[in-house]
């Protein structure tokens, strides 16, 4: 009898940090993540090829950084003739279904049922392809002046009461043009019209429905913790009195001229009392994905198909809640470039953590490898993690030498201890993350030695 193939269930959430993960430092209760965990491999220092919603997700997609995948920037698309895992895995015969945000192109803007053909080209069998945070609602208006929404979220809205998605509008646009960059309060919309939740339930209904006759991919891909932190009036009320840790403040030594002003504008003026309204807010938004994280889980108990799935909880980046003055992300400090990397498969039965250089596009010949579908390491600059996941621990089971993450103005190079960003035309930074983990300290200066060897890697990048 042929072996069983594996199933692989991806939950994704948008801008979550690494230290959000239970015991790793934000103090917000995550149970059911802490589910996965527990019986899983917890990477504790995984990180993401570019700090920015579309090229991560689009490196996930081929397993190649943002630079050599065409998908430098936030307003690209993944370009067609990009190879990605998930026609790897429809080919090697896998239902390849998602629920949520792709960003490997923008909103559904022809019919809002979520599957436009350009999510068939990159190798979905069964796409839902909502709107993410932001673009969830801006939409246009008709010569009639009726709405014209967008994706499925939108149609949602629009048919449950327009005038949700009309009060939706207007407190985002108040957030933009008014230039609130630290936004926290409960949503304007009924709890169970939040995006999560909507999300959330087309996953769990797709979970229910699945046959079992192939093998399957489900990626999941919440829109939330992203900002605005606009989190359910339910959710909100559990933490507007929490008490948590407060953010890494920094009187700027040392820091490029680019971040001190783009600080002095996110967060000049904030009080105390705000910046833990942000936290707040968020952890109350890192909640609504932790609750549907647990229903899914249920959902595969419930069918007996835990025994047969690999489950896999990741963020495309971080958020920086206002360490070093900073929100969102964007920036190569430590909130903002790791990610949540956990993976559990069915032979494991307790937590290891790991300390390798895993990065987030690492995931895509790892699922390949899981599936026994075929890949050309000459074509990916990701490494499979299976070895790890497999137990073994020589070096040729460790993925990377170093870390690299790429934005526009700057790139990261991370060996382990030493972390160089290169800012273009601006002061270049190093840190020791051993004796100076907040980041406080640049010694670029005091160590070219260090900086002659990381150096070395950008030739071969």
């Amino acid at each position: 009898m042929t072996e069983k193939r594996l199933n692989i269930l991806m939950i994704m959430a948008d801008q979550f940090r690494l230290t959000t993960l239970d015991g790793m430092g934000d103090k917000i209760p995550t149970p059911n993540i802490k589910r996965i965990m527990d019986k899983g491999l917890v990477f504790t220092q995984s990180c993401c090829a570019c700090p920015l919603c579309t090229p991560s997700r689009a490196a996930l997609a081929t397993g190649k950084y943002p630079s050599r995948c065409g998908v430098p920037v936030h307003d690209a698309v993944l370009p067609p003739e990009q190879a990605t895992y998930y026609q790897a895995l429809r080919r090697a015969g896998y239902r390849v279904g998602m629920a949520g945000k792709s960003d490997l192109h923008k909103a559904d803007q022809y019919c809002g049922k979520g599957d436009m053909p350009s999510m068939y080209h990159y190798g979905f069998t069964d796409p839902f392809e909502t709107e993410g945070k932001m673009n969830s609602a801006w939409f246009k208006r008709g010569e009639d002046g009726a709405i014209r929404p967008n994706g499925p979220y939108q149609h949602y809205l629009v048919e449950r009461d327009p005038a949700r998605l009309e009060a939706l509008n207007a407190d985002y646009k108040s957030y933009m043009r008014e230039k609130r960059r630290f936004y926290a309060e409960p949503s304007v919309l009924p709890d169970e019209d939040f995006l999560d939740n909507f999300i959330g339930r087309a996953a769990c209904d797709w979970l229910e429905r699945v046959e079992d006759d192939v093998p399957w991919h489900y990626f999941v891909s919440f829109a939330g913790p992203h900002n605005p932190w606009d989190p359910p009036r339910e959710n909100y009320e559990h933490f507007k009195d929490a008490r948590l840790p407060p953010p890494i403040a920094d009187d700027f030594t040392g820091k490029p001229a680019w971040v001190k002003q783009r600080a002095a504008q996110e967060t000049g003026g904030m009080t105390a009392q705000q910046a833990l309204n942000v936290r707040r807010c968020y952890a109350a938004s890192v909640e609504v994905v932790d609750q549907w994280v647990g229903r899914l889980l249920d959902i595969l108990e419930r069918r007996g198909l835990k025994d047969n799935t690999v489950v896999i909880f990741c963020a495309d980046h971080g958020e920086m809640l206002g360490d070093h003055g900073l929100l969102e992300k964007k920036v190569m400090y430590e909130a903002s470039v790791r990610v949540p990397l956990v993976i559990s498969a069915p032979w494991m039965t307790s937590r290891t953590d790991s300390d390798a250089l895993a990065q987030l596009m690492d995931l895509a010949p790892t699922c390949l490898d899981l599936a026994g579908a075929s890949w050309d390491e000459r074509e990916m600059d990701a490494r499979s993690l299976l070895p790890l996941l497999r137990g073994e621990n020589g070096e040729e089971a460790q993925p990377h030498e170093v870390q690299i993450s790429e934005l526009l103005n700057s790139l990261m190079i991370y060996d382990g201890r030493y972390k160089w960003i290169r800012n273009w035309n601006d002061t270049d930074e190093l840190y020791d993350l051993r004796s100076d983990p907040q980041e406080l300290h640049n010694i670029f200066d005091e160590r070219p030695e260090i900086i002659q060897r990381l150096r070395a890697y950008t030739f071969r990048h």
